[in-house]
């Protein structure tokens, strides 16, 4: 039978075999979720520490869990495994069961965040240019969910990177080829926040992946030209007016 330590040590240890490859632990969010709380449950009572703060936490997301509002943003067709495991990476960094390669410092940190809120936001951009501009994360979850950790500890930013599978006939062979884009496009940034929502910046990709091509018309915001949102109210009166919509 295994002491306490020695099962301390082989969690310790799988830890970060399970934010590096989280699709090998686990097919969906949910389950992420219940892999990550059921670890965090264990080595918080092997240390006997009550520590209550990830499970209000989950309170932020909805009954529906950590991947509650990746699914009502973006679809029920979509995989969040990396997403949750990346929330639950932060708890496990704050309770000192995970380490990381690297924080940034203030001027490093206001820099990236004034980017997302500034820039991002009316255009898209790919992986390596974000780590090409902030160095490289300080945590990287199933190879597609960045982590960028302030040294004050004020609270984690992840660039979430997505990508679909495409499918391309090969000339000659008589077969389809199955690929990835190995430089994905960043769908959305998630900055710390007392909300969810207050928290999410999304890129050109994002928002329609979110909404659609249309989305400017029923989800403007200031990265919408004048004279785009004056069209964009225009649409929305002529719907509201047709009496053939529900």
């Amino acid at each position: 039978m295994r002491s306490a330590l020695e099962l301390k040590n082989k969690w310790l240890a799988e830890l970060p075999l399970i934010m590096a490859r989280t699709g090998m632990y686990a097919m969906s969010g949910t389950h992420v979720q219940d892999v990550c709380r059921r670890l965090l449950d264990e080595l918080c009572f092997l240390d006997e520490r009550d520590d209550g703060y990830w499970r209000d936490l989950m309170y932020r997301y909805g009954s529906r869990g950590v991947q509650g509002p990746f699914l009502e943003m973006f679809g029920r067709d979509r995989n969040y495994t990396a997403e949750v495991a990346s929330v639950f990476a932060e708890q496990f960094h704050r309770l000192g069961y995970l380490t990381v390669d690297r924080t940034l410092d203030e001027a490093d940190w206001v820099a990236f965040t004034t980017a997302v809120r500034e820039r991002f936001g009316a255009t898209d951009v790919r992986r390596s240019e974000i780590v090409a501009e902030f160095g490289e994360p300080s945590l990287v979850v199933d190879r597609r969910v960045l982590c960028y950790i302030p040294s004050n500890s004020s609270g984690w930013a992840y660039v979430d990177c997505w990508t679909e599978y495409q499918s391309a006939y090969v000339p000659g062979e008589g077969t389809y080829e199955t690929a990835r884009d190995d430089d994905p496009l960043v769908r959305e940034f998630r900055l710390p926040a007392d909300t969810f929502e207050s928290g999410l910046h999304l890129t050109l990709f994002g928002k329609v992946l979110g909404w659609g091509p249309g989305w400017w018309i029923h989800h403007p915001d200031d990265t919408v030209p004048a004279e785009s949102q004056a069209i964009a109210a225009q649409l929305r009166q002529v719907e509201s007016d047709d009496p053939s919509l529900p």
